[in-house]
C-alpha cells in the first residue's frame, strides 16, 4: 500500500506546486487575465487530489473509474477556460485595431480638420469637435454627411463654409477615410466609449505624433498653451469706467476666426483683453452675423464662473451681462466658435 501511494503523493506535492505558481502568474503580465490563472491553479489542485485518491486504491476497477473521473473533470475546467481566454484574445485584437484606427484617423485629421478645428480639437474657425456636448449627440450618419458633403454658408448657399470632404463629391476622402474620423470623434466621448466597451483612448492626444511638419507641430502647441494670459501690451486699461461693452464683431484683428470679441480702449483701439475694477459690470453683444455665447474660463474648458444663458442671437439684439466683485483672471470665450477668446483681469 505504501508504494502504491508514492505517486499519489508525488501528485499531491505537483499540484500543489504548480497551483502556487499558476496563482501568482495570474498577478504578473504572463497571464494578464487572473481568472485563467486562478482557474488552472484549482485545476491542478483538483487533478492532484483525485490522483491521489486515483493511486491509494488497490482494485483496478476503482483505479480505471478515478482516471475516467480526472480526465472528465478536467475537461470540464478546461474548456471554459479556454473559452475565456479566447474571448480575452478577441477583446485584445480589438482594442489593437480600435487603437491603429484613432491612429489613422488621428493623422487624417492633422492633414485636413486641425487648421479649422484646432490641432487640440476646441475649435477655431470651425466648431469644436472634442468631446462638444452638441456633436456627442449627433448620430454618426448625421457626422458622416457633413464630413462628406460640407456644410452651405447660411449667407450665400453658393459657398460653402466646410468644403465637401468624400472623393463622391469631389473630395479627397475615401469612405474609410472618412469612417476614420468619425472613430476619432467619437473617442473624446467618454459615455459612448464606455457604453460601447472600447478603449479610453482620446484620438486628439494622438494627433502630434502624426505630424511631420514643423509648421503644424509648433501650432499644435500653441493651441495646447493657448489659455496662457496674453503679454500685458494686450490689455487696455478701462479701470475708469464702471461699465464695459464688448461686442462680437465680423472679421475682428483680435482672433484668428472669422469673428473676434472687441472692447474699445481709450484710443478706440479694438482689444478682447481688458483690465477692470471689481465692482464693474461688462455687457457682452453680439453685433455680427454669426451667433455666439459666452463662457468663462480658456477655450474649450469652461470653468462655470459665468456663463451666458443663452445663445446671443446676430445684430445686437440680445446682450449678456456680468458684474465682476472679486479681484482676479477671467479668460473667457465663445462656446461655439472657440477660436473668439479673451482676458478680462479684475483688481481692487
Amino acid at each position: 500500500m505504501g508504494n502504491s501511494r508514492s505517486p499519489g503523493l508525488l501528485a499531491i506535492v505537483a499540484g500543489v506546486a504548480l497551483a502556487v505558481l499558476f496563482a501568482l502568474l495570474s498577478f504578473t503580465p504572463v497571464l494578464p487575465d487572473k481568472k485563467v490563472g486562478l482557474g488552472l491553479a484549482v485545476i491542478c489542485l483538483v487533478a492532484a487530489a483525485l490522483i491521489y485518491l486515483f493511486y491509494s486504491r488497490a482494485g483496478l476497477i476503482e483505479k480505471t473509474g478515478y482516471g475516467a473521473l480526472v480526465f472528465v473533470i478536467a475537461t470540464a475546467f478546461i474548456i471554459p477556460l479556454l473559452i475565456v481566454n479566447q474571448q480575452q484574445a478577441q477583446a485584445d485584437q480589438t482594442a489593437t485595431t480600435y487603437n491603429l484606427n484613432l491612429s489613422r484617423g488621428a493623422a487624417l485629421y492633422g492633414q485636413y480638420c486641425a487648421s479649422c478645428h484646432g490641432y487640440q480639437g476646441k475649435g477655431k474657425n470651425g466648431p469644436q469637435l472634442n468631446n462638444n456636448d452638441a456633436v456627442n449627440k449627433l448620430t454618426d450618419d448625421d457626422i458622416r454627411r457633413i464630413i462628406s458633403g460640407g456644410v452651405p454658408n447660411p449667407d450665400n448657399l453658393t459657398k460653402f463654409s466646410m468644403p465637401a470632404w468624400s472623393q463622391a463629391f469631389g473630395g479627397p476622402l475615401t469612405e474609410d477615410d472618412i469612417n476614420y474620423l468619425i472613430m476619432l470623434i467619437r473617442s473624446s466621448d467618454p459615455t459612448f466609449t464606455a457604453s460601447k466597451g472600447l478603449p479610453s483612448t482620446n484620438g486628439f492626444n494622438e494627433v502630434y505624433a502624426t505630424l511631420i511638419n514643423a509648421t503644424q507641430q509648433a501650432q499644435f502647441y500653441d493651441d495646447l498653451h493657448g489659455s496662457a494670459k496674453p503679454p500685458a501690451s494686450q490689455f487696455a486699461d478701462l479701470t475708469k469706467l464702471t461699465t464695459v461693452h464688448i461686442d462680437a464683431v465680423d472679421g475682428s484683428p483680435t482672433s484668428s476666426a472669422n469673428w473676434g470679441w472687441e472692447a474699445k480702449d481709450a484710443t478706440g483701439a479694438p482689444t478682447a483683453n481688458i483690465i477692470i475694477k471689481a465692482g464693474t459690470t461688462v455687457i457682452w453683444a453680439n453685433t455680427s452675423t454669426a451667433p455666439h455665447n459666452v463662457l468663462s474660463g480658456p477655450a474649450g474648458n469652461p470653468d462655470g464662473k459665468f456663463k451666458s444663458p443663452g445663445i446671443l442671437a446676430a445684430s445686437g439684439s440680445d446682450t449678456y451681462s456680468f458684474t465682476f466683485t472679486t479681484p482676479g483672471e477671467y479668460p473667457y470665450y465663445c462656446g461655439i466658435h472657440p477660436a473668439m477668446t479673451g482676458w478680462i483681469t479684475v483688481v481692487a
